[in-house]
């Protein structure tokens, strides 16, 4: 079973942040260079500075964006910006945001310490596959701060909402914290030190398998540092704070919880030829030829509400390579797929979409290795709907991938099976932002050292 602990959680100052909204952050993997800028413009304090500090070309082994991220992180302890809480709590973590109808949902979740577990105890599940640049990027940051900067988002599955409603009168109070996200998304925080409380929020999480659904790469290099480190310790206990990882937990039958899809961008592929390919995918699909405004907005958004009712009844995939033409691509067979996968393969795996694009058209028919593909030497990935459009009429892709996401279902019965889609097949929203709550790995401490009043 998973193992759930209350912490004491380092949090900003609010008596000497002015703002809190200009030093919260989005997670690393979501900043871009320009938003990377601009966090580091709205206040000296900003997240960004630890989790994505800039990259300076006189970079050395011992001076580089990890070292000065650990200076910073001191420095702020020093003088008082960041304050560690004095008992032992879970926070409870809400966000608020509206869907494209105009309704107003929110998704309730709760952050604690996680014992970090393998992935073959099946205690803990991931569904996504790593980038290994990525994994050793947030080890480095961990080595060098000793800290969980950022959560890792998981979720778990209850019809019953039970913890919803034990939480209902925590959540009827103000906020301990509130903060809006640069997209609209309103983040409500509330720290819980009720032992009565946080003992059934340990209790039903504990008798839960957990999947991650964001920050596969956070998870397995805070595994990578507790091996480190047991290494370092060989008379380790398991109870080692740096055996455990600061994590979001959130249900699945959450009305707020949302998958939003990830396009695949195409660039600077040698002898790329949208003709011959389009013949390669006739032997394969329902080839749909269509015109639309690919310019206007409106035109992008009829691409996509067209696409996810295709998606309904079938696993289709739209390509653009230019121009006001866009051919979608139907599936002729789920049977097709069965000569990418070995025969132990789930169904499910097989025929996602995001499968049916990396196996089929990157690998059999592009010639992209997954080695390759996972280099993103010729792939970009980005979620707007406008950015495929915008990139292939500016001549920055060559063609575009639009994708319907994963269902829940999907990402749950992937994650059982020990399987994992392709890197990018999913886009929770909202993200969690970075500097709500951190967790310090302090050498000599352990979970016993929080014990409940």
């Amino acid at each position: 079973m998973a193992k759930i602990v209350a912490f004491r959680g380092l949090r900003y100052n609010l008596q000497k942040i002015t703002d809190p909204n200009l030093v919260v952050a989005p997670p690393y993997d979501v900043i871009t260079p320009d938003l990377q800028e601009d966090l580091y413009r709205r206040d000296p304090h900003n997240m960004v500075r630890l989790i994505l500090g800039r990259i300076n070309p006189k970079d050395t082994e011992s001076d580089n964006r990890y070292s000065r991220a650990a200076d910073e992180f001191d420095q702020w302890l020093a003088e008082g910006m960041l304050v560690r809480d004095a008992q032992p709590s879970i926070y409870l973590y809400d966000q608020e945001y509206p869907l494209e109808e105009g309704e107003m949902v929110v998704r309730q979740g709760f952050l604690a310490l996680t014992r970090l577990e393998d992935f073959s105890s099946g205690m803990i599940k991931p569904h996504e596959k790593t980038l290994t640049v990525a994994k050793a990027d947030r080890l480095n940051l961990i080595r060098a701060c000793a800290a969980n900067l950022s959560p890792v988002f998981t979720i778990y599955s209850d019809p019953c909402c039970v913890l919803e409603a034990l939480t209902r009168k925590e959540r009827e109070r103000a906020p301990d914290l509130a903060v809006a996200d640069d997209d609209g998304v309103r983040h409500r925080l509330w720290q819980v030190t009720d032992p009565s409380l946080i003992a059934k929020a340990q209790c039903l999480i504990e008798n839960k398998p957990l999947f991650i659904a964001d920050g596969h790469h956070s998870y397995e290099s805070a595994i990578g540092y507790r091996d480190e480190m047991r290494e370092k310790h060989p008379d380790f206990s398991g109870k080692e704070l740096f055996n455990y990882v600061l994590m979001y937990f959130s249900n699945m039958e959450d009305k707020g919880m949302r998958i939003f899809p990830t396009h695949r961008l195409l660039c600077g592929l040698e002898g790329f030829d949208p003709t011959a390919l389009l013949v390669g995918l006739s032997e394969f699909f329902h080839i749909e030829q269509v015109q639309i405004a690919a310019s206007s907005r409106a035109g992008r958004r009829q691409v996509r509400e067209k696409l996810k009712e295709r998606g309904r009844h079938g696993h289709v995939l739209a390509f653009y390579c230019g121009g006001d033409t866009l051919h979608y691509l139907e599936l002729k067979d789920d049977a097709l797929m069965d000569r990418f996968f070995e025969e132990k393969s789930p169904r499910t795996l097989r025929t996602l979409d995001v499968c049916v694009l990396h196996r089929l058209i990157l690998e059999e028919l592009l010639h992209l290795d997954p080695e390759v593909q996972e280099s993103r030497a010729y792939l970009k990935y980005v979620r707007d709907i406008d950015e495929p459009f915008e990139a292939v009429l500016a001549g920055e892709a060559q063609a575009a991938f639009l994708m319907n996401p994963p269902c829940l279902s999907e990402v749950r019965d992937v994650a059982n099976a020990g399987e994992k889609m392709p890197q990018k097949s999913t886009y929770f929203y909202p993200k969690l932002l970075s500097g709500l709550v951190i967790n310090p790995i302090f050498e000599g401490e352990s979970v016993d050292d929080f014990p409940m009043c």
